[in-house]
């Protein structure tokens, strides 16, 4: 994003020498050194700061002054990773094409640079610590040491990504977790969140080293109900689950026996050759992700009732076809969970082209994100059945990642160029049905199709107690558990000027219109 450049001039200066910066404004301060002033803070704010950087940046910060000078070696989040080592991202691709002597020489040297980081390290708590690289089981010993260490610093948030082999690939001797630090006799582990890629899991029974586990993301292993039902007995305070890419059995049953599940999100997403899941007891259940694949496959028994989901749909192949996919959400998904009071649908480079004839009415909805939306042709039509299936929206947000044809292309790249927008054709208003709960609207993406402005105008129309308006550039990349990514794909699009000129005139005086 292009950040704008600003003269700040100090209040009440007569000679006054232009200074500019970027994004903010900073007040004139007097002639007193940096150092001077950093100096005064307290320790304790000195290394809350310290720890909202990376750790390459952290360690820049010693030049300051001579209390910065060993700030970098407190920071309470500590990542190993190859950008902190490096100073920029490492591409697995690159790594895996590599002569093995080579990523040999590469790993060696990562674990020397994180063993002298841990050497270093005087401060008296970790809260956050992270690995990041490509070592394999090789390196086990290694990264042992590394995860003892985080446990004596009372680590509340553990990440483990060994990432180098592939999904398919998990047959591969993996990096053993392990577990037994957590259970040592004397360890009072402090560990709230844990998130294990590429890291095999025998969680033995009777386990109780987790006892504060909050969360846990296990990514690309392998997961038998035995490990299920070890982590669910081992981990009684674990609310948030999320197996990605994992490979499990047809049928998974998540239950803990003689007591309820305090289990209030599960996320299930692209694991083989799952087809079912049962959750029994969770009387906390409020939310759950999954794929397209598990569409009324995933069962509730004595659970609470869900009010929140995220579905995505999967690519198209000859089991699962798109419309189908469409057809559940619209047709089915509302029978199923009638308490449903959030919905975000992902639909990744699908193109949808049928809306069922027959919807179920959403009668809680009042949340409604689609994220991805490449449906150009029965864009409106879509919009305006998920509004007549939830009467009681009060929010809608939509991603705009639109594929258009050469004509709208070129229409697109008139109304760019400053030209007045004409409207392509006529919206009949009337054929869709009218809105009476809507208050909030989002779109996203918008970089100045005539579609785009068709769906702006229906909604400004036909929602009666719309209240504002959002209108912006950037779309957001769902990365799963509620996380969003925001990339600008459309930084030669349309400026505020011009869509403000076009739907301006269009913008009941009730509504506010929001650029951004």
């Amino acid at each position: 994003m292009e950040r704008k450049r600003e003269e700040i001039r100090p209040e009440g200066s007569v000679n006054y020498i232009p200074k500019y910066c970027f994004g903010f404004s900073v007040p004139e301060i007097d002639s007193a050194p940096v150092a001077d002033l950093t100096g005064r803070l307290p320790e304790d704010i000195l290394s809350s700061i310290i720890s909202l950087i990376s750790m390459r940046e952290a360690a820049t910060t010693s030049i300051l002054s001579k209390r910065w000078r060993y700030l970098s070696k407190t920071s309470s989040n500590l990542d190993l990773d190859p950008k902190n080592m490096l100073g920029y991202f490492l591409s697995l691709n690159h790594f895996k094409s590599q002569h093995p002597q080579w990523k040999e020489k590469q790993r060696g040297r990562f674990v020397r640079w994180a063993n002298h980081i841990l050497e270093l390290y005087v401060g008296k708590k970790v809260d956050s610590f992270r690995v990041e690289y490509p070592l394999g089981s090789d390196h086990g010993c290694d990264v042992d040491r590394w995860i003892q260490f985080a446990i004596d610093m009372q680590v509340q948030n553990l990440s483990i990504n060994l990432f180098e082999h592939h999904l398919s690939d998990l047959s591969r001797e993996l990096y053993k977790f392990p577990y037994w630090l957590f259970d040592q006799a004397g360890t009072q582990s402090k560990i709230k969140h844990l998130s294990l890629n590429f890291c095999s899991q025998s969680i033995p029974a009777n386990f109780n080293g987790l006892n504060s586990l909050s969360s846990l993301s296990l990514t690309n292993t392998s997961l038998s109900q035995e490990n299920v039902d070890n982590i669910l007995n081992g981990c009684p305070s674990l609310e948030w689950f999320t197996m990605n890419k994992c490979r499990c059995p047809l049928l998974l049953k998540l239950s803990s026996g003689c007591r309820f599940l305090r289990l209030r999100h599960l996320r299930i997403f692209r694991c083989d050759p799952l087809e079912k899941v049962e959750i029994h007891d969770a009387m906390s259940i409020a939310s759950i992700e999954y794929d397209a694949k598990m569409f009324g496959q995933v069962l509730l028994k004595n659970c609470a009732q869900l009010v929140r989901i995220c579905t995505t749909f999967t690519l198209p192949n000859l089991q699962y076809d798109p419309g189908t996919q469409m057809t559940y959400i619209l047709g089915t998904l509302a029978k199923d969970y009638p308490l449903l009071e959030t919905l975000l649908v992902v639909i990744p480079l699908v193109q949808i082209d049928i809306i069922p004839k027959h919807l179920t009415t959403f009668t809680r909805l009042k949340l409604l994100k689609l994220l991805g939306v490449r449906f150009r042709k029965i864009l409106l039509d879509l919009t305006s059945a998920f509004l007549e299936a939830a009467p009681s929206l009060v929010e809608l947000e939509m991603d705009l990642q639109l594929p258009c044809t050469d004509e709208e292309k070129i229409e697109h790249q008139k109304i760019v160029d400053g030209a007045d927008y004409t409207e392509h054709k006529k919206i009949p208003l009337k054929e869709y049905r009218q809105h009476q709960c809507l208050k909030e609207v989002v779109l996203r993406g918008f970089c100045g199709y005539p579609i785009q402005f068709d769906l702006a105008v229906l909604l400004l129309k036909n929602a009666h107690l719309l209240e504002k308006m959002r209108i912006v550039r950037e779309v957001t990349v769902y990365s799963g558990d509620g996380e969003c990514l925001v990339v600008d794909l459309y930084k030669d699009g349309i400026k505020q000027e011009q869509i403000l000129k076009i739907l301006g005139p269009k913008v009941p005086f009730t509504v506010n219109l929001v650029l951004e």
